[in-house]
């Protein structure tokens, strides 16, 4: 969500006035800045985070820490120092690397992305933080195991400033960006469920602070292969998750949040944390479910 939208200002407006002049000043200082070309290096506190600049002007709004500022508190409510993050869809890995600084040396980061351009920034993450312990993963999230195609938006000087569809628009779900065809490729990725995820890597649920899904329509199967995740007695383990709404493409959000409160959850607005109205969701809602 752009912070322009009048949705999104009225929101902040009305529930976070007093984020408003932090957000600003950031973006502020990117409008004014010359942004860094190449491979270019900004931290999280003792974190190095390495943007590869050349891929999408979105880039910099990761140098910049302007990225989707609005979210932070989410992840500086439930992580905590020691816990662990898991990150479906991490793109570039800016938000494994904004929890890595979170949840410190002894915390985990499990992050997901599939597309190996992209995938290669997590990989860095990882590599030039060793006291961290950063998974990272090159597959995708999905219902069952195996190989599947996915739709890519291919980082090109002609797609290099659009934000409508950009580097954080690929989807493994069919037909989501079948009217742009000229902007992508299909692949073939690597398919794992969390569930055998957890079971495979002895992952100790008790441990998670927070999972982030992101994954461009394609939730409902994500969300099927953590069946045994959700139905989980106790503790419910708290789920960020972006669900999109859009009755052409068959996206029903409204559907996802009954469907994740079935098993016990309650989802909020990520900015208001207010329970969600499923009655007026709009194209794009960041859930918190817990």
């Amino acid at each position: 969500m752009k912070i322009t939208d009048p949705q999104f200002l009225r929101k902040m407006l009305l529930s976070r006035p007093q984020d408003l002049p932090g957000i600003f000043g950031r973006r502020l200082v990117e409008s004014v800045s010359t942004p860094p070309t190449g491979i270019a290096s900004t931290r999280f506190g003792d974190v190095r985070y390495d943007v590869d600049m050349s891929l999408h002007a979105m880039a910099r709004k990761y140098y910049f820490h302007t990225h989707e500022v609005f979210l932070e508190s989410v992840f500086q409510r439930f992580l905590t120092p020691g816990g662990t993050f898991i990150d479906i869809g991490a793109n570039m890995g800016y938000w494994s690397a904004f929890s890595a600084a979170i949840v410190g040396r002894s915390g985990e980061i499990h992050a997901f992305e599939p597309v190996p351009r992209f995938f290669d920034s997590v990989a860095a993450l990882a590599r030039n933080n060793p006291e961290y312990r950063i998974h990272a993963v090159n597959k995708a999230l999905g219902a069952s195991p195996g190989v599947a195609p996915m739709e890519v938006v291919e980082p090109t000087a002609d797609n290099f400033e659009n934000f409508e569809i950009n580097i954080g628009s690929s989807s493994m779900l069919p037909g989501f960006l079948a009217e742009q065809k000229e902007l992508t490729r299909t692949i073939d990725v690597d398919v794992v469920p969390f569930d055998r995820y957890v079971a495979e890597t002895n992952l100790d649920l008790d441990k998670i602070d927070l999972i982030k899904i992101d994954v461009e329509g394609y939730e409902p199967y994500c969300l099927a292969g953590m069946a045994d995740l959700l139905k989980k007695p106790g503790r419910k383990i708290p789920i960020l998750c972006e669900l999109l709404t859009d009755p052409d493409r068959e996206l029903d959000g409204p559907t996802m949040v009954r469907q994740i409160e079935s098993h016990g959850y309650r989802c909020y607005d990520a900015m208001t944390m207010k329970p969600i109205d499923v009655d007026n969701m709009q194209f794009e809602e960041n859930v918190v479910c817990v």
